[in-house]
């Protein structure tokens, strides 16, 4: 959804689950009657423990300075933000009961009253400001900072009024403020959200044992009324896919997700009552390349790096055939990828490549050194040994270092690996928060060393475009820069998560952005 317009009329909306949502939309401004849930049979069930399997340990708890996708489904559960996604991805108010658009840079949104944070402390404007203030703060060192760059202000109007202002028109904007945990909400004064997080989101942080368990307990004073309807919500971790599998099957949990399509087919058919849930086509697997020093920085190296890549093979041997050929954006976003047109240097040219080293002066082939992967995601380790088979018949050689999350993150973020790094994109609100991760003017490209105005001038152009059609036009000259260029090389696109559970689990829906949010509308009906 991209920012309200005058055209936009009065709707009536009835979900999926059978909840009723009223959305007011005149003159740039919207307005929510709340949400109701009911079972087909009467009102949900209330109390209980619903068990997910998790795959991942989170990260960091603190929004504003978290950057692993691991942290994301916990904060879906504690935090809530001014906005947030309905299951058909549209955008509803949360924290803001409406908000007016008096002109294309100016947004103000009214606050929801009586609503406190899991502390007892009252969420206001205050705790809206501090957010952003901590957002902006080149100290916090936060991803967010560079998705609201265009926010010139925030100010605080009167307790239950805020107003952002905006350096230029945004398309992004409420996108962002819609996801969790981009958008959420922290409290003013307090510390230490890393370890103990504080929101007002419908459920509240109790225990962490790392590599064990993530307890979450009901918030009884959330402002939706009846909900949650569960008691308690329980990740339990598990390190591989066969143990997560086991323990759906045993039901020893409730509720998994899984990495790998083909895996996740088979076990969707080996019970009836087994609810199977499909991802959105949203998460890509590149190879970010540093562009500092070393031969990489020759266009003629990278070209063959590219032209040695046999993209579709990787899909076929990696996926077992369940994605698509890749670009910097998927084909879930406006002007994604389709994975049909050709790219420049997408075609396999194993020769073309040797006589590119050549004319870069290595007649004999390369050693590019250490190629960084996900240790823990067997996808990404199984296509980075797929490619760096298919480099060597080009004479291109990497040695494969699968590292742990944490530091990996760490040197992503910082670009401080030697050569080549693997860690796939996961869903994201919109285009601008992929295509920051390449721009010559924000801290991840730079860290990156890319040098490109016309790159930089193209990414603000599209995000300031609010036409759908001029902008997806402007994200495939995008895409054919980057490609032509190689300033990152993208392999293959497909599914983050595949959604399993089990039938007695009811009221849930799953979200294209792979994050639990609609627990909180979850019930058990056994």
């Amino acid at each position: 959804m991209g920012k309200a317009s005058d055209s936009e009329t009065t709707m009536l909306a009835i979900s999926r689950r059978n909840m009723l949502r009223l959305g007011l939309v005149s003159g740039a401004m919207f307005m929510s009657a709340g949400s109701l849930a009911f079972g087909q049979d009467g009102s949900p069930k209330r109390g209980g423990t619903l068990t997910i399997g998790a795959d991942a340990d989170p990260i960091g708890l603190d929004p504003v300075t978290l950057t692993a996708y691991s942290s994301m489904d916990f904060t879906a559960l504690i935090y809530s933000g001014l906005l947030r996604w309905t299951p058909d991805m549209e955008i509803e108010p949360d924290l803001a009961v409406s908000y007016e658009q008096p002109d294309a840079t100016t947004y103000v949104f009214r606050l929801r009253e009586g609503v406190k944070f899991h502390n007892g402390q009252d969420f206001s404007a205050d705790d809206v400001k501090h957010t952003f203030d901590r957002i902006m703060d080149p100290a916090s060192n936060s991803r967010l900072r560079s998705y609201y760059a265009n926010v010139a202000e925030v100010t605080v109007v009167d307790p239950y009024t805020v107003e952002f202002k905006l350096s230029s028109p945004d398309a992004a904007f409420l996108r962002f403020l819609a996801t969790n945990p981009d958008g959420v909400i922290v409290p003013k004064g307090v510390e230490g959200l890393t370890e103990k997080p504080v929101g007002t989101g419908p459920f509240v942080f109790e225990s962490y044992q790392p590599g064990q368990q993530f307890t979450l307990s009901a918030n009884k004073g959330y402002y939706e009324e009846g909900q949650p309807y569960l008691d308690t919500v329980v990740f339990k971790f598990y390190r591989d896919q066969a143990t997560l599998t086991s323990a759906l099957r045993s039901k020893a949990v409730d509720m998994t997700w899984l990495k790998d399509p083909r895996v996740a087919a088979q076990v969707a058919k080996t019970s009836p009552d087994l609810v199977s849930a499909p991802g959105q086509t949203s998460r890509t697997f590149p190879v970010w390349i540093n562009l500092k020093e070393g031969p990489l920085t020759d266009v003629r190296v990278r070209r063959a790096l590219s032209l040695a890549t046999n993209r579709e093979l990787c899909v076929q041997v990696v996926l077992g055939g369940s994605g698509k050929v890749g670009a910097m954006l998927p084909e879930s976003h406006v002007g994604g990828y389709d994975g049909k047109s050709e790219l420049p240097y997408y075609g396999v040219d194993v020769e073309g490549a040797r006589a590119l080293l050549a004319e870069a002066g290595y007649p004999d082939g390369i050693d590019l050194g250490e190629y960084i992967v996900v240790a823990a995601n067997a996808l990404d380790v199984a296509c980075a040994q797929l490619l760096q088979q298919q480099w060597a018949a080009a004479g291109i050689r990497v040695q494969i270092n699968p590292m742990e999350t944490a530091p990996l993150l760490a040197h992503w973020n910082e670009g401080t690996f030697g050569t080549l790094l693997s860690v796939a994109l996961s869903w994201s609100a919109d285009a601008d928060a992929i295509l920051q991760r390449i721009a010559p003017s924000s801290q991840f490209g730079a860290a990156l060393g890319i040098k490109d105005d016309e790159l930089d001038k193209m990414i603000d152009m599209a995000r300031a475009e609010i036409d759908p059609a001029a902008r997806a036009e402007l994200h495939d000259k995008i895409q054919r820069l980057i490609a032509d260029n190689v300033y990152v090389l993208q392999v293959y696109q497909y599914p983050l998560r595949w959604e399993l559970w089990w039938n007695y689990v009811d009221g849930y829906e799953p979200l294209a952005a792979n994050i639990r949010s609609y627990v909180r509308t979850t019930w058990r009906n056994d």
